[in-house]
């Protein structure tokens, strides 16, 4: 597997730090959780994941 993935990830989430340093964890989390989705990212608990892939 390619660094390039967590890297990019890596990228988004400390950009969203950065642009939220005052901020406590929780809400620079929820900042970079959006700023995921905002690139295209899906975020899911394992439990969804599996299910997806047994209906393949």
């Amino acid at each position: 597997m390619s660094t390039q993935l967590p890297d990019a990830v890596a990228a988004i989430i400390a950009a969203a730090i950065r642009d939220h340093p005052h901020s406590d964890p929780e809400n620079q989390a929820r900042s970079a959780v959006q700023a995921l989705r905002d690139a295209g990212w899906h975020i899911a608990a394992p439990e969804v994941i599996r299910a997806a892939l047994r209906a393949l």
